[in-house]
């Protein structure tokens, strides 16, 4: 199984040089994968990307990444997302959060897992960076950029990670919604005081459409799943049949074919993409151990080393020569 999946290279001509974009695709705990995959880009000081999107634990890592903090995703998903604290069923019985994000996030602002938003706000630049959401009241996907201000920037991360019944109805992001944050391409909604955020992968698992609108002409996306992924289980199938037999909705199954539909038409639009584009995937060359929660020490050590050489993988093959690809980090 290769390491990554090109399709379409784009043989234009111009002379000024095609936006380039970075996805980071979501998956919980799988997201090791992708913190290796940066953590390796960190140590060639690799960074040519005009454009960044991550959905849920993708803008975790892209944020760790731009913020140059090389080991910091693998150790807060072996650190805290496996604590007892943070993930617990019975919570739910309760009334409570099954996935307990406030405590998760409250920990990255002491001293030692601090996310340092100064640096990230420095090295992206005038660059665009932005963490997908999915309005809870019109299920509709939302790009929102951080302002730089840690609190909002945290927020936001909060919120594209925010799977609904794990966290309960959403998180509000009313206080930061201004025209700069709701920035979906072409159109200006006003947002309802009410309104609440889910996981950006309900509505855009996996947004390379949106980094072809937005202007990119080289697609480099990390994915977080087998290579041989099929976007519809066939468990999803059945249940879809079920759905529609029945019409019997309920909004846990909404959620779901939601996502299915959503990534389907991503995949078909990898798999016949515009003539102008280059979409390259980036996969583990294994089958990855880590699940959405619950993984073992050792499988996300092993899946973390899967994202190194992935990684490196991905440079001696794209970009052999490195001394052109060097960014000045900023400390």
């Amino acid at each position: 199984m290769k390491s990554q999946n090109s399709t379409t290279p784009h043989s234009g001509n111009n002379s000024v040089q095609p936006k380039v974009a970075l996805i980071a695709e979501g998956g919980g705990q799988r997201g090791i994968f992708t913190a290796g995959v940066l953590d390796a880009w960190l140590e060639q000081e690799y960074d040519p990307f005009d454009l960044f999107i991550g959905t849920s634990a993708g803008s975790q890592n892209l944020t760790s990444y731009l913020a140059r903090q090389k080991g910091y995703a693998k150790r807060l998903i072996r650190g805290l997302s496996r604590h007892k604290r943070f993930f617990q069923l019975g919570r739910g019985l309760m009334g409570k959060h099954i996935v307990d994000l406030d405590w998760y996030f409250d920990k990255t602002t002491e001293v030692n897992r601090a996310l340092d938003f100064k640096t990230a706000k420095a090295s992206l630049g005038d660059r665009e960076l932005l963490i997908t959401a999915t309005n809870a009241r019109d299920r509709k996907p939302y790009f929102l950029s951080p302002t730089g201000e840690g609190q909002q920037w945290r927020e936001l991360l909060k919120a594209s990670s925010a799977l609904p019944f794990l966290y309960k109805q959403g998180v509000k992001l009313t206080p930061w919604l201004n025209a700069l944050a709701a920035n979906e391409l072409g159109k200006t909604e006003i947002q309802s005081e009410s309104d609440f955020y889910l996981d950006g992968g309900l509505a855009a698992p996996l947004p390379v459409r949106e980094a072809y609108n937005r202007g990119a002409r080289k697609i480099v996306v990390i994915r977080t799943v087998d290579e041989a992924f099929q976007a519809q289980s066939a468990w999803v199938s059945k249940l879809k049949s079920f759905v529609e037999v029945s019409g019997y909705c309920p909004k846990t199954i909404d959620y779901l074919l939601q996502h299915e539909q959503a990534y389907e038409d991503e995949l078909a639009f990898i798999a016949n993409p515009p003539k102008d584009v280059e979409i390259i995937q980036i996969f583990a060359n294994q089958k990855l151990y880590s699940k959405l929660l619950g993984s073992s020490n050792d499988d996300l050590r092993f899946d973390y080393k899967l994202g190194l050489a992935a990684g490196h993988n991905y440079l001696k093959n794209h970009h052999p020569d490195q001394d052109d690809y060097k960014h000045s980090y900023i400390a």
